[in-house]
């Protein structure tokens, strides 16, 4: 995770790299590195005890738990499943980031979200396991390295694989980390094509340059659980900016949005339905929408709505649009962000974020927050993705709301970017801000299954709550 303000993250969308090497064993689960094994179903053990309040948006009660392994245990959702991770005989490091992403072996757990049941097991050689997406959907990213040592006159070679798995376990592509290449939500781009991670024919990219990436939630230390380190792809689509010259220096762009299964442009946004809010093209000085995230077949985009240069944040209005065709679907609200720079391209939002976004599949709402001027907060609003309808937005007094994740009509957020990443995480109701708990510990903000279990570990061990 990375540690300042400044730095993200997706929603949706978007994708993470891990995998490396192979382990020594044989396989049956269809892993390249891992062996593993179906398990059938949970063996009945007595449940832990829950220390505390009940978390926002689960139960009082869990489904099931399961106790901590020597050294932790990490977990993360993948669909209607959880996989739970530890590194049984690594060692903790002095800044130790966790099981998941500490070197050594690395032991995977995938369970049913509703009562535990083990579905597969997968053990690794030295690996790190980040959360991922294949084609949209939730995945497990696990990037496995083997070491090849010198023979005396050469060095030694360290080569890492990123492997992808669903939430049963089952391996859905995989690719070797290379220079010059990308391996994100299912998607190999390398010299202008792109490749399905599961084989197949490359495609010749007929917008190849600068590829973007989608936001998503606020980078923090935990972020690794929630969404993908690299978020290039979403929803089977690409994204890049293509110059409209207006003079000397100004060059106003356009978002292009590419069919990564034909490699064709699909639309951009000069042909896109526009809110009526938005800056024409033509008066823009630079980067004139943002693609913020994809929720199934539709992508949220920011519009500028006044482009001027000498400002340090500028208005933009949201609208949702069909991904596949640039359909304007509806007509979100305003929200405050940085201005791009008069000769310069937009940050990228995969390390310099212009908008923060969580998705709330229970209530189809998105919760967007603005990457604010100097010495300014970040302020959330929540709206309806149907109907585009704002359903809250906070006041300039108010503290910073950086969501992280959201569900069961509740958000997750952190209301303080330190030097070191993001703390003091808040629950908020989507549809109200009402604050339903506060000063909660970093590791009890949840992870939601697509069913609605939230999962969180704890020194104890791992704890799943059925919706509440």
């Amino acid at each position: 995770m990375v540690s300042t303000a400044r730095t993200v993250l997706v929603p949706a969308a978007v994708t993470v790299a891990l995998l490396a090497g192979l382990t020594a064993c044989g396989s049956d689960s269809g892993s390249g590195s891992g062996s593993g094994k179906d398990d059938g179903p949970a063996k009945k053990t007595a449940g832990l005890a829950w220390q505390g309040a009940a978390l926002p948006g689960l139960a009082a009660k869990p489904a099931w738990t399961a106790p901590a392994a020597p050294g932790g245990t990490a977990v993360f959702a993948v669909g209607d499943a959880f996989a739970l991770v530890s590194a049984p005989g690594a060692e903790k490091p002095a800044n130790d980031k966790g099981p998941a992403l500490r070197e050594g072996p690395k032991t995977v757990e995938f369970r049913d979200a509703r009562d535990g049941a083990v579905r597969k097991t997968l053990k690794f050689g030295d690996a790190r396991v980040t959360a991922d997406t294949w084609h949209g959907a939730p995945a497990l990213r696990v990037q496995v390295r083997s070491k090849t040592p010198s023979d005396g006159m050469t060095s030694d070679k360290i080569a890492t694989v990123d492997e992808v798995y669903d939430g049963r376990g089952g391996k859905l592509g995989s690719a070797p980390q290379a220079d010059a290449s990308s391996f994100s939500d299912g998607w190999i781009t390398k010299d202008g094509t792109v490749a399905r991670g599961e084989g197949g024919a490359a495609n010749k990219l007929e917008k190849s340059g600068d590829l973007q990436g989608i936001h998503g939630p606020v980078r923090s230390q935990d972020l690794y659980r929630y969404a993908p380190e690299q978020r290039t792809f979403a929803g089977d689509h690409a994204f890049s900016y293509e110059e409209v010259e207006r003079g000397m220096f100004n060059h106003p762009k356009h978002l292009v949005v590419t069919d990564l299964a034909t490699g064709k442009k699909a639309w951009t946004t000069s042909e896109a339905g526009r809110p009526s809010q938005a800056l024409p093209e033509d008066k823009s000085h630079a980067v004139n929408v943002v693609p913020v995230t994809v929720v199934g077949d539709r992508i949220v985009l920011a519009w500028q709505t006044k482009g001027d240069e000498h400002t340090e944040t500028e208005p933009w209005v949201m609208s949702v649009n069909d991904v596949k065709t640039g359909r304007l679907l509806a007509t979100g609200p305003v929200v405050e962000a940085e201005a791009p720079g008069s000769r310069t391209d937009f940050g990228n939002p995969l390390t310099d974020p212009t908008f923060e976004v969580a998705y709330d599949a229970s209530a189809d709402a998105v919760v967007t927050s603005g990457q604010p001027g100097m010495g300014k907060p970040w302020l959330a609003t929540a709206w309806d993705l149907k109907s585009g309808k704002r359903l809250w937005a906070q006041g300039p007094d108010e503290n910073n709301f950086s969501p992280l994740t959201a569900g069961n009509g509740v958000v997750y957020g952190y209301t303080n970017p330190g030097t070191q990443g993001y703390w003091d995480p808040i629950a908020v109701d989507v549809k109200t801000k009402k604050v339903l708990a506060k000063k909660l510990d970093n590791d009890r903000v949840p992870a939601f299954s697509t069913d609605g279990h939230g999962a969180v570990s704890v020194d104890q061990g791992v704890f799943v709550f059925p919706a509440a």
